[in-house]
């Protein structure tokens, strides 16, 4: 059976934040959500050029499994010349997670610790797998799952969307979406703030747009101190389905998609950051991966492993709202998480803390070589270790 989404987005700062890294995008087949990363207004740039690349391939209506794994790899691309470019944005990353209609089904993309969840016949089930330091503890029994939400490393991304690099996200046909389903894809502003049993009955209430305001407001009444993005969807039959965006929502939706939270203002960007992402997406049309824009990235650029979850701007402000419905068929599959190195025993996190891997289409993600930071951050942890033994000897003798 065909099938169609009735969504509502709703995002906010949080209660610290003066800047929203978090971007959210609703169209008719593709609704996605980013949580960016890094210093110098870089995440807020991360997220909303990866929303770019995917509100153009929404417009061109080519959403085939490639074509979204060709997008987020141009926005990869272009993130890694324009940090070549502006040094202050090295490091820059973002999460992301979507649904799209693609010809074989419905896809869910997966990178990072954004999530989606399912609520069906009152159960709330998680369908998406944190690619996360702790997940990871919780996989090999190390910490349970009661134990995460306090954990001094629950900000550790293994795999992010970044212009250091060769990740990207799991792609897959998904069979656990139906219709009568209530979906929602969250940034960690929520999910790391308030328990499933505390915003399920919120998600459950009213219609999508009334479910999206009120989980953002819990997040803002539990004192959420990252940006906090909710989208909520209900899955209807096609016929059912109608693209309706809220009153007031409307300034960012050109030709039937809707972009909230994270923008590429001017201020955001140095002249030459801006030439190189105006030039990349010039040169690129959806459904293609031309060369990578402009500079090569030069070696040793330092990994931003860790996605900071502290954040958010003062209570009060307004929640931005948006709704529509998307056409999207009914699918098949699975998608999987893998996982490559066991993490130390004692829960830090290992040296090398991002997975290095095609993470395309189905594929599981390998381990690649270590940059620079990486190898004297080993050195480092190694004569420390030494010392500490060399001590430890010379104490006892």
């Amino acid at each position: 059976m065909s099938v169609s989404f009735r969504a509502a987005a709703a995002t906010d700062l949080g209660t610290v934040r003066t800047n929203n890294e978090d971007s959210a995008l609703v169209s008719a087949r593709l609704v996605a959500l980013a949580d960016g990363m890094g210093g110098h207004a870089a995440g807020e740039v991360a997220s909303a050029v990866v929303m770019r690349a995917l509100t153009e391939l929404a417009r061109s209506g080519r959403l085939a499994a490639v074509t979204l794994t060709d997008a987020v790899q141009h926005a990869r691309d272009t993130l890694r010349a324009m940090s070549h470019a502006d040094p202050e944005m090295s490091g820059m990353g973002t999460t992301l997670v979507a649904l799209a209609d693609t010809p074989a089904g419905i896809k869910l993309v997966h990178i990072g610790d954004s999530r989606i969840y399912r609520l069906r016949d009152g159960v709330l089930t998680q369908l998406t797998t944190d690619h996360t330091h702790v997940q990871r503890l919780v996989e090999t029994g190390r910490l349970s799952p009661d134990q995460v939400r306090n954990h001094p490393f629950r900000s550790v991304i293994l795999r992010s969307i970044d212009d250091t690099g060769d990740d990207l996200p799991d792609v897959g046909r998904t069979a656990e979406v139906a219709v009568g389903d209530r979906i929602l894809l969250c940034s960690d502003g929520l999910s790391d703030y308030v328990t499933e049993e505390a915003f399920a009955p919120v998600l459950a209430s009213g219609d999508a747009h009334e479910a999206a305001e009120g989980l953002v407001a819990l997040a803002l009444e539990v004192g959420t101190r990252d940006n906090v993005t909710a989208i909520v969807l209900d899955v209807v039959p096609r016929d059912e389905g109608e693209l309706a965006a809220a009153d007031g929502a409307s300034p960012h939706m050109p030709d039937g998609v809707l972009t909230l939270g994270a923008d590429l203002t001017p201020e955001h960007l140095t002249d030459q950051a801006r030439a190189v992402l105006e030039a990349s997406f010039a040169a690129w049309q959806p459904g293609q991966v031309p060369a990578p824009p402009t500079a090569t990235e030069p070696a040793g650029r330092p990994v931003d492993a860790a996605h900071a979850s502290d954040g958010g701007a003062q209570p009060g402000d307004d929640v931005a709202v948006a709704s529509a419905s998307a056409a999207v068929a009914d699918g098949s599959d699975d998608t999987g998480d893998t996982s490559s190195s066991d993490p130390p025993a004692d829960g830090t996190p290992a040296t090398a803390t991002r997975e290095r891997g095609s993470g395309g289409d189905d594929d599981a993600p390998t381990l690649g070589p270590m940059t620079i930071r990486e190898r004297l951050w080993l050195g480092l942890v190694l004569v420390a270790f030494a010392a500490t033994t060399v001590g430890v000897w010379i104490t006892q003798s």
